[in-house]
Protein backbone atom coordinates (compact mmCIF):
# COMPACT_ATOMS: atom_id res chain seq x y z
CA UNK A 1 0.00 0.00 0.00
CA UNK A 2 1.29 3.43 -0.86
CA UNK A 3 2.22 6.01 1.76
CA UNK A 4 -0.69 8.25 0.87
CA UNK A 5 -3.19 5.41 1.20
CA UNK A 6 -1.76 4.50 4.60
CA UNK A 7 -2.07 8.12 5.68
CA UNK A 8 -5.71 8.13 4.56
CA UNK A 9 -6.49 4.93 6.46
CA UNK A 10 -4.78 6.21 9.58
CA UNK A 11 -6.80 9.43 9.53
CA UNK A 12 -10.16 8.07 8.39
CA UNK A 13 -10.00 4.67 10.04
CA UNK A 14 -10.92 2.56 7.02
CA UNK A 15 -9.88 1.76 3.48
CA UNK A 16 -10.55 4.13 0.63
CA UNK A 17 -12.75 1.72 -1.29
CA UNK A 18 -15.33 1.25 1.44
CA UNK A 19 -18.26 1.24 -0.97
CA UNK A 20 -19.34 -1.23 -3.63
CA UNK A 21 -17.41 -0.95 -6.87
CA UNK A 22 -20.17 0.70 -8.85
CA UNK A 23 -20.93 3.30 -6.19
CA UNK A 24 -17.22 3.87 -5.59
CA UNK A 25 -16.63 4.48 -9.30
CA UNK A 26 -19.50 6.94 -9.52
CA UNK A 27 -18.28 8.72 -6.42
CA UNK A 28 -14.74 8.90 -7.84
CA UNK A 29 -16.04 10.51 -11.03
CA UNK A 30 -18.13 12.99 -9.07
CA UNK A 31 -15.17 13.87 -6.86
CA UNK A 32 -12.89 14.39 -9.86
CA UNK A 33 -15.42 16.78 -11.35
CA UNK A 34 -15.74 18.60 -8.04
CA UNK A 35 -11.94 18.77 -7.74
CA UNK A 36 -11.75 20.50 -11.10
CA UNK A 37 -14.41 23.02 -10.06
CA UNK A 38 -12.43 23.64 -6.87
CA UNK A 39 -9.23 23.92 -8.93
CA UNK A 40 -10.82 26.68 -10.99
CA UNK A 41 -11.64 28.50 -7.76
CA UNK A 42 -8.09 28.00 -6.48
CA UNK A 43 -6.50 29.24 -9.71
CA UNK A 44 -8.87 32.19 -9.85
CA UNK A 45 -7.82 33.18 -6.35
CA UNK A 46 -4.20 32.67 -7.38
CA UNK A 47 -4.65 35.22 -10.17
CA UNK A 48 -6.16 37.62 -7.65
CA UNK A 49 -3.22 37.08 -5.29
CA UNK A 50 -0.77 37.66 -8.14
CA UNK A 51 -2.45 40.98 -8.94
CA UNK A 52 -2.25 42.06 -5.30
CA UNK A 53 1.42 41.01 -5.03
CA UNK A 54 2.21 42.85 -8.28
CA UNK A 55 0.72 46.05 -6.87
CA UNK A 56 2.58 45.56 -3.58
CA UNK A 57 5.94 44.94 -5.28
CA UNK A 58 5.45 47.91 -7.59
CA UNK A 59 4.61 50.26 -4.74
CA UNK A 60 7.25 48.95 -2.32
CA UNK A 61 10.29 48.37 -4.59
CA UNK A 62 9.60 50.81 -7.41
CA UNK A 63 11.14 50.70 -10.85
CA UNK A 64 13.43 48.99 -11.87
CA UNK A 65 13.80 46.67 -8.84
CA UNK A 66 10.20 45.47 -9.20
CA UNK A 67 10.87 44.39 -12.79
CA UNK A 68 12.76 41.31 -11.52
CA UNK A 69 9.68 39.92 -9.82
CA UNK A 70 7.21 40.45 -12.65
CA UNK A 71 8.66 37.46 -14.47
CA UNK A 72 8.23 35.16 -11.45
CA UNK A 73 4.66 36.40 -10.89
CA UNK A 74 3.84 35.79 -14.56
CA UNK A 75 5.37 32.30 -14.36
CA UNK A 76 3.20 31.41 -11.33
CA UNK A 77 0.10 32.71 -13.11
CA UNK A 78 0.95 30.73 -16.25
CA UNK A 79 1.47 27.58 -14.14
CA UNK A 80 -2.06 27.97 -12.80
CA UNK A 81 -3.40 28.42 -16.34
CA UNK A 82 -1.62 25.23 -17.46
CA UNK A 83 -3.24 23.33 -14.61
CA UNK A 84 -6.68 24.44 -15.80
CA UNK A 85 -5.83 23.17 -19.28
CA UNK A 86 -4.23 19.85 -18.31
CA UNK A 87 -5.95 18.78 -15.10
CA UNK A 88 -9.47 18.40 -16.46
CA UNK A 89 -11.49 15.48 -15.02
CA UNK A 90 -10.90 13.20 -18.02
CA UNK A 91 -7.19 13.98 -18.35
CA UNK A 92 -5.98 14.59 -14.79
CA UNK A 93 -3.24 12.18 -13.72
CA UNK A 94 -1.64 11.62 -10.30
CA UNK A 95 1.78 12.71 -11.60
CA UNK A 96 0.32 16.13 -12.45
CA UNK A 97 -0.78 16.53 -8.86
CA UNK A 98 2.87 16.07 -7.83
CA UNK A 99 4.66 17.95 -10.60
CA UNK A 100 2.77 21.25 -10.57
CA UNK A 101 3.28 21.89 -6.82
CA UNK A 102 7.03 21.41 -7.24
CA UNK A 103 7.02 23.74 -10.26
CA UNK A 104 5.13 26.42 -8.31
CA UNK A 105 7.31 26.14 -5.23
CA UNK A 106 10.46 26.08 -7.39
CA UNK A 107 9.44 29.34 -9.08
CA UNK A 108 8.65 30.91 -5.71
CA UNK A 109 11.97 29.78 -4.20
CA UNK A 110 13.90 31.11 -7.19
CA UNK A 111 12.21 34.49 -6.88
CA UNK A 112 13.22 34.66 -3.23
CA UNK A 113 16.73 33.26 -3.30
CA UNK A 114 18.19 34.42 -6.61
CA UNK A 115 19.75 37.89 -6.58
CA UNK A 116 17.93 40.78 -8.21
CA UNK A 117 19.91 41.70 -11.38
CA UNK A 118 18.54 45.25 -11.24
CA UNK A 119 19.89 45.85 -7.73
CA UNK A 120 23.22 47.74 -7.87
CA UNK A 121 24.03 47.45 -4.18
CA UNK A 122 22.35 44.25 -2.89
CA UNK A 123 21.58 43.60 0.77
CA UNK A 124 23.16 40.63 2.59
CA UNK A 125 21.61 37.44 1.14
CA UNK A 126 20.21 36.11 4.48
CA UNK A 127 17.85 39.11 4.61
CA UNK A 128 16.02 37.63 1.63
CA UNK A 129 14.81 34.84 3.96
CA UNK A 130 12.73 37.12 6.14
CA UNK A 131 9.82 35.71 8.11
CA UNK A 132 7.25 37.47 5.94
CA UNK A 133 8.66 35.77 2.82
CA UNK A 134 8.00 32.25 4.16
CA UNK A 135 4.31 33.17 4.39
CA UNK A 136 4.10 33.07 0.59
CA UNK A 137 4.89 29.35 0.76
CA UNK A 138 2.17 28.95 3.39
CA UNK A 139 -0.20 30.93 1.16
CA UNK A 140 0.27 28.46 -1.70
CA UNK A 141 -0.36 25.54 0.65
CA UNK A 142 -3.64 27.17 1.70
CA UNK A 143 -4.59 27.78 -1.94
CA UNK A 144 -3.89 24.10 -2.66
CA UNK A 145 -6.34 23.08 0.07
CA UNK A 146 -9.13 24.88 -1.80
CA UNK A 147 -8.69 22.37 -4.60
CA UNK A 148 -10.20 19.62 -2.40
CA UNK A 149 -7.37 17.22 -3.26
CA UNK A 150 -5.46 15.96 -0.24
CA UNK A 151 -2.73 14.63 -2.52
CA UNK A 152 -2.15 18.11 -3.98
CA UNK A 153 -2.06 19.68 -0.50
CA UNK A 154 0.41 17.08 0.70
CA UNK A 155 2.55 17.50 -2.45
CA UNK A 156 2.48 21.30 -2.12
CA UNK A 157 3.54 21.06 1.53
CA UNK A 158 6.40 18.70 0.65
CA UNK A 159 7.46 20.90 -2.29
CA UNK A 160 7.37 23.99 -0.07
CA UNK A 161 9.61 22.35 2.54
CA UNK A 162 12.11 21.16 -0.08
CA UNK A 163 12.07 24.48 -1.96
CA UNK A 164 12.54 26.56 1.21
CA UNK A 165 15.37 24.30 2.31
CA UNK A 166 16.91 24.59 -1.17
CA UNK A 167 16.62 28.37 -1.14
CA UNK A 168 18.28 28.46 2.28
CA UNK A 169 21.12 26.20 1.13
CA UNK A 170 21.64 28.48 -1.89
CA UNK A 171 21.82 31.53 0.39
CA UNK A 172 24.30 29.72 2.63
CA UNK A 173 26.51 29.10 -0.39
CA UNK A 174 26.96 32.85 -0.93
CA UNK A 175 30.24 34.47 0.16
CA UNK A 176 30.30 35.77 3.72
CA UNK A 177 27.13 33.98 4.85
CA UNK A 178 27.43 31.96 8.08
CA UNK A 179 25.29 29.21 9.60
CA UNK A 180 25.80 29.15 13.33
CA UNK A 181 24.01 29.31 16.62
CA UNK A 182 25.17 30.46 20.02
CA UNK A 183 26.90 27.65 21.87
CA UNK A 184 26.24 28.96 25.35
CA UNK A 185 23.17 30.19 27.17
CA UNK A 186 21.56 33.29 25.68
CA UNK A 187 20.64 34.42 29.20
CA UNK A 188 24.33 34.91 29.92
CA UNK A 189 24.57 37.48 27.13
CA UNK A 190 23.73 41.14 27.50
CA UNK A 191 20.81 42.62 25.61
CA UNK A 192 23.11 44.27 23.10
CA UNK A 193 24.97 41.00 22.51
CA UNK A 194 21.72 39.11 21.96
CA UNK A 195 20.48 41.78 19.55
CA UNK A 196 23.77 41.67 17.65
CA UNK A 197 23.58 37.90 17.38
CA UNK A 198 19.89 37.75 16.42
CA UNK A 199 20.07 40.63 13.95
CA UNK A 200 23.36 39.65 12.31
CA UNK A 201 22.46 40.20 8.60
CA UNK A 202 25.11 37.71 7.41
CA UNK A 203 24.13 34.81 9.63
CA UNK A 204 21.43 32.18 9.10
CA UNK A 205 20.54 30.65 12.42
CA UNK A 206 19.60 26.92 12.46
CA UNK A 207 16.60 27.74 14.63
CA UNK A 208 15.18 30.02 11.99
CA UNK A 209 15.66 27.46 9.22
CA UNK A 210 14.14 24.48 11.02
CA UNK A 211 11.47 26.57 12.72
CA UNK A 212 10.16 27.79 9.38
CA UNK A 213 10.32 24.33 7.87
CA UNK A 214 8.35 23.09 10.87
CA UNK A 215 5.80 25.88 10.37
CA UNK A 216 5.25 24.95 6.72
CA UNK A 217 5.08 21.25 7.55
CA UNK A 218 2.60 21.62 10.39
CA UNK A 219 0.27 23.86 8.41
CA UNK A 220 0.51 21.55 5.39
CA UNK A 221 -0.20 18.42 7.43
CA UNK A 222 -3.16 20.04 9.20
CA UNK A 223 -4.67 21.15 5.90
CA UNK A 224 -4.04 17.70 4.38
CA UNK A 225 -5.86 16.07 7.29
CA UNK A 226 -8.68 18.59 6.99
CA UNK A 227 -9.18 17.86 3.28
CA UNK A 228 -8.97 14.10 3.89
CA UNK A 229 -11.60 14.29 6.61
CA UNK A 230 -13.92 16.46 4.54
CA UNK A 231 -13.70 14.07 1.59
CA UNK A 232 -14.23 11.10 3.88
CA UNK A 233 -17.31 12.74 5.37
CA UNK A 234 -18.62 13.45 1.86
CA UNK A 235 -18.08 9.80 0.91
CA UNK A 236 -19.89 8.66 4.06
CA UNK A 237 -22.74 11.07 3.37
CA UNK A 238 -23.04 9.82 -0.21
CA UNK A 239 -23.03 6.22 1.03
CA UNK A 240 -25.64 7.02 3.68
CA UNK A 241 -27.83 8.71 1.06
CA UNK A 242 -27.39 5.73 -1.27
CA UNK A 243 -28.39 3.36 1.53
CA UNK A 244 -31.37 5.57 2.39
CA UNK A 245 -32.42 5.57 -1.26
CA UNK A 246 -32.13 1.79 -1.44
CA UNK A 247 -34.07 1.51 1.82
CA UNK A 248 -36.88 3.62 0.37
CA UNK A 249 -37.27 1.05 -2.40
CA UNK A 250 -38.35 -1.49 0.22
CA UNK A 251 -40.19 0.83 2.61
CA UNK A 252 -42.30 3.92 2.41
CA UNK A 253 -40.19 7.12 2.55
CA UNK A 254 -41.65 7.91 5.99
CA UNK A 255 -40.71 4.50 7.36
CA UNK A 256 -37.34 4.52 5.59
CA UNK A 257 -36.50 7.83 7.26
CA UNK A 258 -37.52 6.46 10.65
CA UNK A 259 -35.43 3.30 10.20
CA UNK A 260 -32.44 5.29 8.94
CA UNK A 261 -32.45 7.37 12.14
CA UNK A 262 -32.55 4.35 14.44
CA UNK A 263 -29.32 3.66 16.31
CA UNK A 264 -30.42 0.35 17.82
CA UNK A 265 -31.63 -2.81 16.13
CA UNK A 266 -34.69 -3.04 18.38
CA UNK A 267 -35.58 0.60 17.87
CA UNK A 268 -38.31 2.38 19.78
CA UNK A 269 -41.76 0.82 20.15
CA UNK A 270 -44.61 3.30 19.75
CA UNK A 271 -48.38 3.19 20.05
CA UNK A 272 -50.46 5.55 17.93
CA UNK A 273 -53.90 5.80 16.36
CA UNK A 274 -53.93 5.59 12.57
CA UNK A 275 -55.97 4.48 9.56
CA UNK A 276 -55.11 1.17 7.90
CA UNK A 277 -56.03 0.31 4.32
CA UNK A 278 -55.99 -3.07 2.60
CA UNK A 279 -56.53 -3.30 -1.15
CA UNK A 280 -56.71 -6.49 -3.20
CA UNK A 281 -57.59 -7.64 -6.70
CA UNK A 282 -60.55 -9.98 -6.96
CA UNK A 283 -60.11 -13.04 -9.13
CA UNK A 284 -56.53 -12.26 -10.03
CA UNK A 285 -55.52 -15.92 -9.77
CA UNK A 286 -57.74 -16.77 -12.73
CA UNK A 287 -56.38 -13.81 -14.69
CA UNK A 288 -52.81 -14.88 -13.93
CA UNK A 289 -53.54 -18.38 -15.21
CA UNK A 290 -54.41 -16.86 -18.59
CA UNK A 291 -51.11 -14.96 -18.84
CA UNK A 292 -47.46 -15.87 -19.07
CA UNK A 293 -45.33 -15.31 -15.95
CA UNK A 294 -43.76 -12.26 -17.60
CA UNK A 295 -47.18 -10.79 -18.40
CA UNK A 296 -48.42 -11.50 -14.89
CA UNK A 297 -45.48 -9.73 -13.26
CA UNK A 298 -45.80 -6.81 -15.68
CA UNK A 299 -49.49 -6.48 -14.79
CA UNK A 300 -48.75 -6.61 -11.07
CA UNK A 301 -46.13 -3.92 -11.46
CA UNK A 302 -48.61 -1.73 -13.28
CA UNK A 303 -51.24 -2.24 -10.57
CA UNK A 304 -48.78 -1.70 -7.73
CA UNK A 305 -47.48 1.46 -9.35
CA UNK A 306 -50.96 2.91 -9.59
CA UNK A 307 -51.91 1.95 -6.04
CA UNK A 308 -48.63 3.25 -4.64
CA UNK A 309 -49.15 6.54 -6.48
CA UNK A 310 -52.56 6.96 -4.87
CA UNK A 311 -51.07 6.33 -1.42
CA UNK A 312 -48.20 8.76 -1.98
CA UNK A 313 -50.48 11.50 -3.33
CA UNK A 314 -52.35 11.50 -0.03
CA UNK A 315 -49.25 11.28 2.19
CA UNK A 316 -49.85 7.71 3.21
CA UNK A 317 -47.31 5.04 4.07
CA UNK A 318 -47.12 2.02 1.80
CA UNK A 319 -46.30 -0.65 4.35
CA UNK A 320 -46.03 -3.70 2.13
CA UNK A 321 -47.06 -5.38 -1.09
CA UNK A 322 -49.22 -8.44 -0.61
CA UNK A 323 -49.05 -10.34 -3.88
CA UNK A 324 -51.86 -8.74 -5.88
CA UNK A 325 -52.68 -6.25 -3.14
CA UNK A 326 -51.16 -3.74 -0.74
CA UNK A 327 -51.31 -2.66 2.88
CA UNK A 328 -51.06 1.07 3.59
CA UNK A 329 -51.42 3.25 6.64
CA UNK A 330 -52.24 6.90 7.15
CA UNK A 331 -50.87 8.61 10.24
CA UNK A 332 -47.65 6.60 10.50
CA UNK A 333 -45.07 7.12 11.75
CA UNK A 334 -46.51 10.46 12.90
CA UNK A 335 -50.29 11.02 13.19
CA UNK A 336 -51.77 13.91 11.23
CA UNK A 337 -54.92 16.02 11.54
CA UNK A 338 -56.79 14.32 8.64
CA UNK A 339 -55.55 10.73 8.46
CA UNK A 340 -58.99 9.15 7.93
CA UNK A 341 -59.87 11.70 5.25
CA UNK A 342 -56.60 11.02 3.46
CA UNK A 343 -57.17 7.27 3.64
CA UNK A 344 -60.65 7.55 2.09
CA UNK A 345 -59.37 9.87 -0.65
CA UNK A 346 -56.57 7.40 -1.39
CA UNK A 347 -59.09 4.55 -1.62
CA UNK A 348 -61.19 6.45 -4.13
CA UNK A 349 -58.07 7.42 -6.09
CA UNK A 350 -57.21 3.73 -6.31
CA UNK A 351 -60.62 2.98 -7.78
CA UNK A 352 -60.16 5.77 -10.33
CA UNK A 353 -56.74 4.39 -11.23
CA UNK A 354 -58.28 0.98 -11.81
CA UNK A 355 -61.01 2.51 -13.98
CA UNK A 356 -58.35 4.10 -16.18
CA UNK A 357 -56.45 0.84 -16.36
CA UNK A 358 -59.59 -1.12 -17.23
CA UNK A 359 -60.40 1.28 -20.08
CA UNK A 360 -56.97 0.52 -21.51
CA UNK A 361 -57.53 -3.21 -21.02
CA UNK A 362 -60.96 -2.96 -22.66
CA UNK A 363 -59.38 -1.55 -25.82
CA UNK A 364 -57.08 -4.58 -25.85
CA UNK A 365 -60.04 -6.90 -25.14
CA UNK A 366 -58.53 -8.00 -21.87
CA UNK A 367 -60.38 -9.05 -18.73
CA UNK A 368 -61.14 -6.06 -16.47
CA UNK A 369 -59.65 -5.95 -13.00
CA UNK A 370 -61.75 -5.56 -9.86
CA UNK A 371 -60.23 -3.87 -6.80
CA UNK A 372 -61.68 -4.12 -3.28
CA UNK A 373 -60.62 -2.06 -0.28
CA UNK A 374 -61.04 -2.32 3.49
CA UNK A 375 -60.52 0.64 5.88
CA UNK A 376 -60.37 0.79 9.65
CA UNK A 377 -59.13 3.33 12.20
CA UNK A 378 -57.74 2.50 15.62
CA UNK A 379 -54.69 1.92 17.80
CA UNK A 380 -51.49 0.51 16.29
CA UNK A 381 -48.17 -0.65 17.69
CA UNK A 382 -45.13 0.33 15.63
CA UNK A 383 -41.70 -1.22 16.05
CA UNK A 384 -38.96 -3.44 14.72
CA UNK A 385 -39.42 -7.20 14.64
CA UNK A 386 -36.96 -9.89 13.61
CA UNK A 387 -33.42 -10.62 14.77
CA UNK A 388 -29.99 -9.04 14.44
CA UNK A 389 -29.66 -10.35 10.87
CA UNK A 390 -32.94 -9.13 9.44
CA UNK A 391 -35.25 -6.50 10.84
CA UNK A 392 -38.70 -5.46 9.62
CA UNK A 393 -40.50 -2.32 10.71
CA UNK A 394 -43.98 -3.61 11.44
CA UNK A 395 -47.45 -2.32 12.26
CA UNK A 396 -49.32 -4.73 14.49
CA UNK A 397 -52.55 -4.73 16.42
CA UNK A 398 -56.24 -5.45 16.07
CA UNK A 399 -56.65 -2.44 13.76
CA UNK A 400 -54.58 -4.20 11.11
CA UNK A 401 -56.58 -7.43 11.48
CA UNK A 402 -59.93 -5.66 11.27
CA UNK A 403 -58.94 -3.70 8.16
CA UNK A 404 -57.88 -6.96 6.52
CA UNK A 405 -61.15 -8.65 7.49
CA UNK A 406 -63.15 -5.74 6.06
CA UNK A 407 -61.29 -6.05 2.77
CA UNK A 408 -62.15 -9.76 2.69
CA UNK A 409 -65.83 -9.04 3.47
CA UNK A 410 -66.21 -6.91 0.35
CA UNK A 411 -66.61 -10.08 -1.71
CA UNK A 412 -69.58 -11.29 0.34
CA UNK A 413 -71.15 -7.84 0.48
CA UNK A 414 -70.59 -7.15 -3.24
CA UNK A 415 -68.75 -3.96 -2.28
CA UNK A 416 -65.79 -2.01 -3.59
CA UNK A 417 -64.98 -0.27 -0.30
CA UNK A 418 -65.82 -1.45 3.19
CA UNK A 419 -65.12 0.82 6.17
CA UNK A 420 -65.73 0.46 9.88
CA UNK A 421 -67.87 2.69 12.07
CA UNK A 422 -64.71 3.62 13.99
CA UNK A 423 -63.27 4.93 10.74
CA UNK A 424 -66.47 6.89 10.03
CA UNK A 425 -66.43 8.35 13.55
CA UNK A 426 -62.87 9.58 13.02
CA UNK A 427 -63.84 10.99 9.63
CA UNK A 428 -66.75 12.85 11.22
CA UNK A 429 -64.39 14.26 13.84
CA UNK A 430 -61.98 15.50 11.18
CA UNK A 431 -64.72 17.05 9.02
CA UNK A 432 -66.90 18.39 11.86
CA UNK A 433 -69.64 15.88 11.04
CA UNK A 434 -69.58 16.63 7.33
CA UNK A 435 -69.96 13.14 5.85
CA UNK A 436 -70.49 14.23 2.27
CA UNK A 437 -67.61 11.96 1.29
CA UNK A 438 -69.80 9.00 2.31
CA UNK A 439 -72.90 10.13 0.41
CA UNK A 440 -72.62 7.26 -2.06
CA UNK A 441 -72.04 4.67 0.67
CA UNK A 442 -74.55 2.83 2.80
CA UNK A 443 -74.32 1.72 6.41
CA UNK A 444 -75.15 -1.87 7.26
CA UNK A 445 -76.49 -3.25 10.50
CA UNK A 446 -73.84 -4.59 12.89
CA UNK A 447 -71.93 -7.37 11.18
CA UNK A 448 -69.93 -10.19 12.70
CA UNK A 449 -66.18 -9.76 12.09
CA UNK A 450 -64.02 -12.84 12.33
CA UNK A 451 -61.66 -12.50 15.27
CA UNK A 452 -63.65 -9.63 16.85
CA UNK A 453 -65.92 -10.34 19.80
CA UNK A 454 -68.60 -7.72 19.12
CA UNK A 455 -70.46 -7.04 15.92
CA UNK A 456 -69.49 -3.88 14.04
CA UNK A 457 -71.42 -1.37 11.99
CA UNK A 458 -69.76 -1.12 8.59
CA UNK A 459 -70.21 1.17 5.59
CA UNK A 460 -69.88 -0.04 2.03
CA UNK A 461 -69.53 1.41 -1.43
CA UNK A 462 -71.44 -1.02 -3.62
CA UNK A 463 -69.78 -2.48 -6.65
CA UNK A 464 -71.31 -1.30 -9.95
CA UNK A 465 -73.50 -3.96 -11.48
CA UNK A 466 -72.71 -4.77 -15.12
CA UNK A 467 -75.70 -4.33 -17.45
CA UNK A 468 -75.82 -8.08 -18.05
CA UNK A 469 -76.29 -8.82 -14.37
CA UNK A 470 -79.31 -8.23 -12.21
CA UNK A 471 -78.72 -6.33 -8.95
CA UNK A 472 -78.27 -8.54 -5.92
CA UNK A 473 -80.24 -7.56 -2.82
CA UNK A 474 -78.24 -7.18 0.37
CA UNK A 475 -78.65 -9.80 3.05
CA UNK A 476 -78.80 -7.04 5.67
CA UNK A 477 -80.69 -3.77 5.52
CA UNK A 478 -79.07 -0.36 5.69
CA UNK A 479 -79.18 1.98 8.65
CA UNK A 480 -81.01 5.26 8.03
Amino acid sequence: MRLFDRLHDMICGEGRNCMPDGASDRLAVAIREEEYEALKLSVGLRFLVMIVVTVQVTVELRWPLALNYYGYIAALAFSGYLQLLLRKPHSDRPWMQWVFPFVDMGILAAGIALPNPFEADPLPPPLQLGFDVVLYFVLFVVLASLGQSARVVFATCLAAIISWAGATVFILSQPGVTFRTYDGNLSDMSALQRMAFVLDPWNVRPGELFGRLLLIGLIGILLTVSVLRSRHLIARQVEAERARRNLSRHFSPHIAETIAQMDEVDGKVRQINAAVLFADLVGFTQIADDHTPEQTIALLREVHQRLARAVAQHRGTLDKYLGDGIMASFGTPEPGPRDASAALLAARSMLHEMEHLNRQRELLRQTPLSLVIGLHYGPLTLGNIGDEHRVEYALIGETVNVAHRLEQMTRVLNAQICVSQAFVDKLAEETRNDLTALSDMVALKPQPIRGVRERMVIWILQRPVPPTEAPMPHATPTIH
